[in-house]
């Protein structure tokens, strides 16, 4: 039987792992979803080689796995073989993951944050230039952000670059899951959402806040700092695009017109406000696990 060439892709969540194979051309087999929650209560590494183990024997028959490629909501280390600290997965700190993973399965493991994953995804099927300074905020229950110089990601002295989320806010006092206090994140992402709906909006859901509450205050100071984050980076860097994505702009309701005019009246006038150019990343749940393939075999063709 002729096996087809795969990459085995992972896009690892605080609630959720999704986990795939991917061709070389990209195209996406056996897609499933396995709950991290339950993972970290019984250790998540052991659940996680478990998890793979069971995952290839299903698929071995079909497939020629000849790597693994998976993206952590974490910071990680400047060789990306490490996992530093991942506040959204209880009990994952200092996981030298890639090590785990080779000796458990005789492969080559790459390892990179999970935006970088779904900005390669982004950057391949919204068909953008990679030349020059690229930048990608995706706004889930974090603020996760990209910043890409040619086409690589920019990762810094210690590989932590792009913690755009904990930029310090001037007078807060709001603890962050990252362990500092004043950051911008419990402002600007979801968790803030989900505190409202506890606290102000006791008929909302999460899910419609926006729709049912986007003229409250409440929201819109949300959105404010939402547009700050956008525009601080944009301010520093002067990219040629960028990329907005995330589940809060793919809620129901969302103010796209509002954050946009949010985000310009920040931005330094004339420049880089007149030229800039904003795109909305498509909406899909697999796009880590097909960014995680992109990531893969760009990696498999350098060995």
């Amino acid at each position: 039987m002729n096996q087809t060439e795969v990459m085995l892709c992972m896009d690892i969540g605080g609630t959720n792992c999704r986990i795939g194979l991917c061709d070389r051309s990209f195209a996406l087999y056996e897609a499933e979803i396995e709950s991290t929650e339950r993972m970290t209560k019984t250790g998540f590494c052991d659940e996680l080689v478990s998890l793979l183990r069971r995952y290839i024997d299903r698929h071995a028959d079909r497939y020629a796995i000849l790597g693994i490629s998976l993206g952590f909501p974490a910071t990680i280390d400047k060789a990306r073989r490490i996992v530093l600290q991942a506040p959204a997965i209880a009990g994952v700190e200092n996981l030298a993951v890639c090590d785990v993973l080779e000796r458990a399965f005789r492969l080559p493991v790459w390892l990179e944050k999970d935006v970088n994953l779904l900005f390669q995804y982004d950057l391949v099927h919204l068909n953008l230039p990679t030349d020059g300074l690229l930048i990608g905020i995706y706004f889930g229950t974090g603020i996760g952000n990209a910043i890409f110089w040619d086409g690589k990601p920019f990762m810094g002295r210690n590989g932590v670059a792009g913690e755009l989320g904990h930029i310090p806010q001037l007078g807060s006092t709001k603890e962050c899951s990252c362990g500092n206090v004043g950051c911008l994140e419990p402002f600007g992402g979801g968790k803030r959402l989900n505190e409202l709906c506890q606290t102000e909006f006791s008929d909302a859901c999460i899910r419609t806040v926006y729709r049912d509450h986007g003229d409250s205050e409440q929201v819109r100071e949300q959105i404010d700092a939402m547009a700050i984050a956008v525009a601080t980076e944009v301010n520093i860097l002067d990219p040629e695009y960028v990329v907005l994505g995330g589940g809060l702009l793919q809620m129901d309701g969302f103010p796209t017109e509002l954050f946009e005019r949010m985000i310009r009246r920040y931005v330094r006038k004339p420049y880089p406000e007149r030229n800039l150019r904003i795109v909305y990343s498509r909406p899909n749940q697999e796009n880590g696990i097909i960014g995680a393939g992109i990531y893969g075999w760009s990696q498999a063709q350098r060995r």
